[in-house]
């Protein structure tokens, strides 16, 4: 890669792998420091980057930027120092793939990349009347660096999804708030509630009232006043995850373009081709490794792909697979193929053989939670609603507790809110209990409630009860000890009976049962 400078209108279309500077010669309180930049890559794609202001040690008015520099060169020295003048020069320069964007910073020595620099050049006049003219050091820090690592700006989320009654329904309304800052976040979302209730109906609905517009079904910005329905720009994705093989709702196509309003990603079994379909292993493979490559070709998305797998080794067996060689045999493939795309067809092929070794290796469930965790990583962009129905299905506590976790993690780097429909205490247990709504069923009549107990680590029996208090006792152990006391035998004899094989929590339960036969309660 090298630098080549130009004068403002002037054009050079011979050169690849480049990036032009060329001069502004805007005349700041003095000094000359302004350039525009663009880069030209290996297949002469030309990408405007935009404004960007180069600076020097010792600079004074007398002396311009541009007539300090070469013609040409392959970086600026440790005397220079460098600012982009906006958030979308840091958002381009992040977008440039493999890399690109960092490389071009790290050699024009720019602040935002490498922050370290502000210290030795605090006192350079250039930087502050020029640079930071109109730019603060706390936007450097913030939103700059944010915009460059790929994350978004952090704002307050207040919507209400309601669903009219209809013939076969019940009514319903939901009220979700996200708080910056909150702790523990409020970035995750759950609606908790036996299996016949209705959550994948309700996660189906919320769908389709995003995809599907004008719908009986709506989201409500509760922010405002008037309380009207929620703009196409108030999410600017939503992203369904469904691994159910029950499931007969056919999720819409996916629609990735922004100017037609909410894009929509899905991930799960559901054939988009043939909807009456599900996808095979080796398909879902196959969507995992295009995933992985469209994700490694980001460094954003891979410092967070990086961060999710972290996260989710907190999962020995997870932990085990290693499963950073997947970022090394990509990284090793580009280096072979230097002059091939990455996003190319034989590329992505190529990489498909040489991790097909490590995902085959991989239990259903990992498989499953690589796909979603990495489909995630490159599909969730400031303000996305997931959805995802279930995931518990596929997931022991441990590894579900974990993936909860990096879900939360990539939310707030994105700026993102997720509403899951589960069984699962688990799930509970990382959220608080104003993100936590219980959903009931009577027939066609639905009620929700809030969990009267705070649910973020609790333990998971008391969630259990608090959730499926009457299942609970109607099921399992407590439908066995119920049979026994009421055949009026003692505690010590119905402790023989199961030859003193009831834990602790069976064993108070037993004795509340006799208190409440005997009259004792």
């Amino acid at each position: 890669m090298k630098f080549k400078i130009l004068t403002r209108f002037e054009h050079d279309g011979s050169s690849l792998d480049t990036v032009y500077l060329r001069i502004d010669s805007w005349n700041d309180h003095s000094f000359v420091t302004m350039f525009h930049m663009s880069y030209r890559d290996s297949h002469g794609q030309e990408t405007d980057i935009g404004a960007v202001k180069i600076g020097f040690k010792g600079q004074t008015i007398s002396q311009s930027t541009y007539s300090t520099l070469k013609t040409e060169f392959p970086e600026l020295d440790e005397n220079y120092f460098s600012l982009g003048q906006d958030v979308n020069f840091y958002r381009v320069a992040a977008q440039l793939s493999d890399g690109i964007g960092n490389r071009i910073l790290s050699a024009i020595r720019d602040i935002v990349r490498h922050p370290e620099i502000v210290d030795a050049i605090k006192d350079e006049k250039v930087l502050s009347i020029s640079l930071l003219r109109e730019i603060s050091l706390s936007l450097v820090k913030g939103q700059f660096s944010r915009a460059l690592t790929g994350s978004a700006e952090r704002t307050d989320f207040n919507f209400q999804f309601t669903r009219p009654e209809t013939e076969f329904e019940g009514s319903i309304s939901l009220d979700f708030m996200v708080k910056v800052g909150s702790t523990p976040s409020t970035n995750i979302h759950a609606v908790i509630g036996r299996n016949g209730v209705g959550k994948t109906t309700l996660m189906n609905g919320m769908i389709d009232a995003i995809t599907k517009r004008p719908n009986t079904a709506k989201f409500i910005n509760i922010e405002t006043s008037t309380a009207n329905e929620i703009g196409t720009d108030y999410f600017s994705s939503l992203v369904s995850v469904s691994f159910s093989a029950f499931d007969t709702f056919n999720p819409p196509k996916e629609q990735p373009d922004p100017a037609k309003g909410t894009c929509y990603f899905y991930i799960g079994l559901k054939d988009g081709k043939a909807p009456d379909h599900h996808r095979t292993l080796p398909d879902l493979r196959a969507d995992c490794v295009k995933s992985l490559a469209e994700c490694f070709r980001n460094d954003g998305k891979t410092a967070r792909w990086l961060k999710a797998i972290e996260k989710l080794g907190s999962d020995e067996n997870f932990a085990a697979m290693n499963l950073t060689q997947l970022r090394s045999a990509y990284l090793s493939l580009k280096e072979r193929r230097q002059n091939e795309q990455s996003d190319s067809a034989s590329f992505v092929e190529q990489y498909a053989i040489e991790v097909d070794k490590y995902l085959e290796r991989m239990s259903s469930g990992h498989a499953i939670v690589l796909l979603t965790i990495t489909r995630l990583v490159e599909t969730v962009q400031e303000k996305t609603l997931v959805l995802l129905d279930e995931p518990e299905s596929h997931l022991h506590p441990p590894l579900l507790s974990a993936f909860v976790r990096a879900l939360s993690d990539l939310l707030h780097d994105q700026n993102g809110v997720a509403i899951i429909a589960t069984h699962s205490p688990v799930i509970l247990q990382e959220i608080p209990r104003v993100c936590v709504w219980k959903i009931y069923r009577v027939r066609k009549a639905v009620t929700v409630d809030r969990p009267k107990i705070e649910t973020f680590a609790e333990n998971v029996g008391m969630l259990t009860s608090e959730v499926f208090s009457l299942e609970v006792a109607r099921s399992g152990f407590h439908a066995m000890l119920e049979t026994s006391v009421r055949e009026g035998a003692a505690f010590d004899q119905i402790l023989n009976q199961y030859n003193d094989q009831l834990g602790l929590e069976g064993r108070a339960i037993l004795a509340a049962l006799i208190a409440e036969r005997d009259g004792a309660i």
